[in-house]
């Protein structure tokens, strides 16, 4: 319920609370290992570079004494010193391609005079950070470095082929002149990288101080609204806790419940105000013992309470009881008792607390729905018992109509006067045996809803017109005058055509049994608003308020003329259930002497043609 979905689990609150922190922390040293390792990679570099300007040194110092000493070794000295600058260049070459081979520029970057544990920092932060504008002076002043170190290379081999031709110590001067001045140059490019250097490495310091404590702040600030949304929603949870307690009270004192709760090792139990009412307690609130409650209850339903209060104190099950409480006045009522074995103790001792409700006026409705369940199930049983009673009825009734007819129609041996009355009687009376056979079809098959619709456009007009064709018959007989007053152009209904048909003929033939002799019986359509009215009016003796309110109920006759017309008492019945499943009405409005309009009310359609081109 609401108080479940309000209380906050506490490990769900504990982590609320200490999640920022725990995250900031995190995040904080993340940077930090971070800044160290950036740190580091710089360092690297900066080693590197003091590796690279003591070999190109050692290089020119080299070159110098093989120019005047012409001593090979001096000339094998100053290759190799060439070969830590040369190994770095290739690492930055190698570093260029989009997929470099890390081993290689790692014996490269070794050999070079970096630490092993910082080439894989430099590695990164020259792939991603090298071409920030920071770090390409630096790597300019690199690549200048380079370029002098294949000037020094290219006057190393001019000063190799002058000592192997055996030139003079004039010539060479020339050489180590430009020797001098690529040191200088060397000087000058080792200090440019070395400032460079030194700026990247302070920025990239400043940068990694200030998102540090960036981060610090945005992670303190974030942590302490969520701290502070923590607790707000604590608060939340608490007035939402208070509220569905008095939701609580109040559903329990709408719903009628009592609440109750028993000591189980103590002879003591509590009741409110309700439960106290409904044990008959008095009108308060109590404290009663087992004893005196059980007083309260029938004789014959105190074993099975006991039996279910002593399995719920031993199980800790919830236990739900139904038994009889005899009230001060004598009456009886039925009490309905759920409660179980408290989780938590209040003063070292278990308590067994539940609810109580009356149920009396429940099981008496319950009972009542079963009753009429029964008397639906008769009914449908009777309907299925007339349905099946039909329709062997009909069978030999048509063999015995046949005969009849047969004997009627027999030109070669005519049947005496009083037979042919006889044969008369007889198909009369067979006549009306089938049709009380056929309304107690459609009785049964309205009431089943089996009868199918499959409404459409009708023209009332004509499907007026074709009712009055075949209930033709019936007026002749009884001399009834249809007065056709139907509107031009004709209206249009949506209903099943048959079914439609059906409730006309049996209007029609109902306003010609029950008119005067000679009289007239209207037939007459109008709109109001969606829906078309359509009424049949005739010039009989009319129909009281009592029989108005009886007519349309099943095997409901005017007792005026229940002894001299024919009938079931199912026309109008079926009548009604049929309109009503097209989506219509049938009303009726009579008096004493003053004749009586049945009408039907039904949705408007709109003409088959004009839909047809609507559509088109």
């Amino acid at each position: 319920m609401l108080t479940e979905k309000a209380r906050p689990h506490p490990r769900r609150l504990y982590w609320s609370v200490l999640a920022p922190t725990l995250v900031m922390a995190c995040v904080v040293a993340a940077l930090a290992a971070i800044s160290v390792k950036v740190l580091g990679s710089i360092r690297g570099y900066g080693t590197g570079e003091s590796a690279w300007s003591k070999s190109c040194s050692n290089a020119l110092t080299h070159l110098g004494h093989y120019a005047l000493s012409r001593d090979q070794a001096d000339f094998q000295r100053f290759e190799a010193s060439l070969q830590a600058p040369l190994g770095s260049r290739r690492a930055r070459e190698e570093l260029y391609k989009p997929h470099p081979d890390t081993d290689l520029i790692r014996q490269l970057f070794i050999a070079g005079g970096s630490h092993p544990d910082d080439i894989t920092g430099m590695i990164i932060l020259f792939r991603h950070f090298g071409s920030m504008p920071l770090f390409q002076r630096t790597i300019s002043a690199w690549m200048e470095g380079d370029q002098l170190i294949d000037r020094l290379r290219a006057l190393g081999q001019d000063i190799h082929k002058q000592v192997e031709r055996g030139a003079d110590g004039q010539t060479l001067a020339a050489h180590l002149t430009q020797l001098r001045e690529l040191n200088l140059q060397f000087n000058q490019a080792e200090q440019r990288f070395r400032l460079h250097l030194d700026e990247a490495g302070r920025f990239t310091e400043m940068m990694l101080i200030a998102a540090i404590l960036l981060s610090a702040a945005v992670l303190t600030a974030g942590s302490l609204v969520l701290v502070r949304r923590t607790l707000r929603k604590q608060v939340r949870h608490e007035r939402a806790l208070a509220t569905a307690t008095r939701r609580w009270e109040l559903a329990a004192q709408i719903a009628g419940l009592g609440l109750f709760e028993r000591a189980t090792r103590q002879d003591r139990i509590t009741l409110d105000e309700k439960a106290a009412q409904m044990y008959g307690m008095g009108p308060s609130a109590c404290v009663t013992t087992h004893d005196e409650l059980e007083r309260c209850l029938l004789a014959e339903d105190r074993p099975k309470v006991e039996a279910a209060l002593n399995r719920a104190t031993e199980t800790g099950q919830t236990i739900r009881d139904i038994h009889r409480v005899l009230r001060p006045d004598g009456q009886a009522r039925d009490i309905e008792l759920i409660g179980r074995q408290e989780v938590y103790t209040h003063r070292g001792e278990p308590n067994l607390v539940g609810v109580v409700r009356d149920i009396t006026d429940e099981l008496r409705q319950a009972q009542s729905v079963m009753q009429r369940d029964a008397a639906e199930q008769v009914a449908a049983a009777q309907r299925e018992f007339l349905s099946r009673l039909s329709h062997e009825l009909r069978t030999p009734l048509n063999a015995i109509l046949g005969f009849a007819q047969l004997l009627e129609l027999d030109r070669h041996t005519p049947l005496p006067p009083h037979q042919a009355q006889q044969v008369a009687m007889i198909l009369t009376a067979g006549q009306q045996l089938l049709a009380l056979i056929e309304d107690v079809l459609d009785l049964t098959k309205v009431e089943a809803g089996e009868i199918r619709m499959s409404p459409q456009p009708v023209d009332v007009t004509q499907a007026m017109h074709t009712s009055m064709t075949m209930t033709e018959s019936a007026r002749q007989l009884l001399g009834v005058h249809f007065v056709d007053r139907l509107p031009t152009p004709s209206l249009w209904v949506m209903a099943d055509p048959q079914r439609l048909q059906q409730v006309f003929i049996n209007l029609l033939s109902n306003g010609c049994k029950y008119n005067r002799p000679g009289g007239n019986l209207s037939v007459s359509a109008h709109t109001e608003g969606h829906q078309v009215v359509i009424e049949f009016t005739d010039e009989g003796p009319g129909l009281s308020a009592n029989e108005v309110a009886q007519i349309f109920k099943p095997f409901k006759r005017v007792n005026a003329t229940a002894g001299c017309m024919e009938g079931t008492g199912l026309g109008l019945y079926i009548v009604k259930q049929l309109v009503e499943r097209m989506g219509g009405q049938v009303a009726v409005r009579s008096e004493k002497g003053q004749g009586a309009t049945f009408s039907i009310t039904l949705a408007s359609a709109v003409p088959r043609t004009s839909a047809q081109g609507a559509r088109t």
